[in-house]
């Protein structure tokens, strides 16, 4: 009996060692399956049998499914193999069955073993009694797109028990098999929010793809149509991006000389940033590839257009206007004279903004293109013929603006989605050291959101502090700690929500301390952006920092300043895509921090075990 205590103490690390493998087995599986997820094409059917298979090895379920919503007959849509090799299209209306419940309230369903006791498995098991299968356990969870769109649903059926078990035998149904009498637990609803969150990046990305498609195919047989046909076989392709923007660039050219122009510039609207994208199509910079251009919609004359939906035509000398100010400062700045102007918006059939078109420096019909520009110029300005003659060609220039902003979202969205994917590889990728590990965190954040800065806080919950690694100039870490409750990555890692600073942060209530830190550096904070990382278990781990958002149009790339002279390339903010995009990718950290952590365990506790039996 004097052994006991030893034995107990052995038998307990065996079972604890024992639990955290499994765990880490199971994180595992996670990383793999959103792995295969992320690597699937644009195509909906593609994403459908990926998702199946991942998700079936990574809760061990015996079927599973990935339910589409089609919001515009209200049916969720699966298409699923059957015996005779054929694929087969089936759908059911939203609301009803249990896939249909979730896509109708947009929340989780798990129903444990034995389901044929649910108030509501009549359906099922007719069903089963149709086909010979045994349904004992459930678990159907919602698909969200990155904008908090409802997707569709996945339905895993059957937990197996872990262990050796006879195979199903159809015969003994309705006998429940010892193989499924098992139930999807919280931590299998919690893993399955995680690589949903990954499911619903690709099918996101797989739907805006498919509806440019469908788009382009819709329009007249007309030079439009070729273009966008032309578009769409190379939207996979590397070119796709000089494509695009050399066809604008066309259409801005043309008509800019049908009205006599000198500059016209197309400001597209974004609705989802508030604010126009435009190139100009007049610069032709050398090895300068920067085409697009960003503006608030709510500011200068292209804002004023947008927000009255009028248009302004400026005549000689525009320079005497004054809402020419910010026009005269970018003239001083490129050696150009504006000398008369004309805004107009373009409205769709529903009256909606499409576009601001602006045309600059209005010429002669007849002049000496070898003359000096202020000699070119017509001093009666635009005219109402000119806004006469726009108006003529609006609806097909609208339609040509309306598919190639669709072009330009979803090529965007493409960017973004890419980027995820291959932040999240090159963090799964990474050995299991923590060291490591933050590195290639910071530097995949970094990438993905287009910040200038990153930091990685891992929370030390004895000490109740954060950590982080800083690398220094001759190659070593030097680590920095900041309690739980103080500076921005404190206070997120206290209320476990996100922050997000938009520029200027100095003119945040709590930015003092950020001043003077930038005071002893020479940095400039501008913007912010803080956000928690959850594990699987629903423990706040760490905490990831972005600062400052880079404006990837603004001239100035230098970040030498001082607390007065704001570089231009960090006068933006991360948004509210930014904050999504980056919830997804820390969820996938979330796991990988995970799998470090429980491997660091099992390590201890392996060698705790074996310091205990050589004694």
């Amino acid at each position: 009996m004097e052994y006991t205590p030893a034995i107990q103490r052995l038998l307990e690390r065996c079972q604890s060692c024992y639990k955290l493998t499994q765990r880490l087995q199971a994180s595992e599986a996670l990383t793999e399956a959103t792995r295969s997820v992320s690597q699937s094409s644009l195509d909906s059917e593609e994403i459908i049998t990926r998702v199946m298979e991942a998700a079936k090895r990574l809760m061990n379920a015996d079927r599973s499914t990935l339910w589409l919503l089609d919001s515009e007959t209200g049916q969720l849509w699966t298409k699923i193999l059957f015996e005779d090799g054929n694929t087969r299209e089936i759908r059911i209306e939203v609301g009803k069955g249990f896939a249909g419940q979730v896509a109708a309230s947009g929340k989780p369903v798990n129903i444990p073993f034995d389901l044929y006791e649910h108030p509501d498995s009549t359906t099922s098991k007719q069903t089963d009694q149709k086909t010979g299968y045994r349904t004992c356990s459930l678990l159907c969870m919602p698909v969200w797109s990155p904008d908090d769109e409802l997707l569709g649903v996945t339905q895993l059926i059957n937990k197996k028990r872990p262990g050796d078990f006879p195979e199903y035998d159809p015969e003994t149904w309705p006998e429940a098999p010892e193989c499924f009498q098992d139930s999807f637990d919280a931590n299998s609803q919690k893993y399955m929010q995680i690589f949903n969150s990954q499911v619903g990046v690709a099918l996101h990305n797989a739907r805006q793809f498919a509806a440019v498609k469908r788009q382009a195919e819709d329009q007249p047989q007309n030079v439009v149509s070729q273009t966008l046909a032309m578009l769409n076989q190379v939207m996979d392709g590397q070119g796709f991006d000089d494509i695009l923007d050399a066809t604008l660039r066309s259409i801005t050219l043309k008509m800019g000389k049908s009205l006599n122009a000198d500059r016209t510039t197309i400001f597209l609207l974004d609705e989802e940033k508030n604010e126009f994208w435009s190139i100009i199509a007049e610069a032709e910079v050398e090895g300068d590839r920067s085409l697009e251009l960003r503006v608030p919609a709510n500011k200068g004359i292209v804002g004023e257009v947008a927000t009255t939906q009028k248009s302004i035509n400026i005549p000689f000398d525009f320079y005497d206007d004054p809402r020419s100010v910010t026009a005269k400062e970018l003239d001083k700045k490129t050696g150009y004279r504006t000398y008369t102007m004309l805004t107009l918006p373009l409205l769709n059939e529903q009256g909606n903004l499409v576009a601001v078109i602006q045309l600059i420096n209005k010429f002669k019909k007849f002049y000496d293109r070898t003359a000096r520009l202020s000699e070119k110029i017509d001093l009666q300005g635009f005219t109402a013929e000119d806004e006469q003659r726009f108006a003529e060609d609006a609806n097909l220039i609208q339609l040509i603006l309306e598919s190639f902003r669709s072009y330009h979202k979803t090529a965007r969205g493409q960017r973004v989605a890419a980027a995820l994917m291959a932040a999240t590889r090159s963090v799964s990728q990474s050995s299991l050291e923590i060291d490591a590990i933050l590195k290639r965190v910071m530097e995949s954040a970094k990438e993905l959101m287009n910040a200038d800065r990153s930091s990685f806080w891992v929370i030390d919950r004895d000490a109740n502090e954060l950590w982080t690694k800083i690398l220094l100039p001759d190659g070593d870490f030097l680590e920095i700690r900041v309690p739980v409750g103080q500076g921005y990555v404190g206070k997120v890692a206290q209320m476990g929500v996100p922050l997000n600073i938009p520029f200027d942060l100095y003119d945040y209530p709590d930015s003092e301390t950020a001043k003077k830190t930038d005071a002893r550096t020479g940095y400039r904070t501008c913007s912010l952006l803080c956000m928690p990382v959850w594990n699987p278990d629903g423990e706040l781990i760490a905490v990831t920092q972005l600062i400052n958002k880079i404006n990837s149009n603004a001239e100035a790339k230098s970040t030498e300043s001082s607390s007065k002279n704001v570089p231009e390339c960090f006068q933006a903010s991360f948004d509210q895509s930014d904050q999504k995009y980056m919830q997804i990718f820390n969820n996938q950290v979330g796991v990988i921090l995970q799998n470090a952590e429980l491997l660091a365990a099992v390590k201890r506790q392996e060698q705790t075990l074996r310091n205990n039996l050589s004694q």
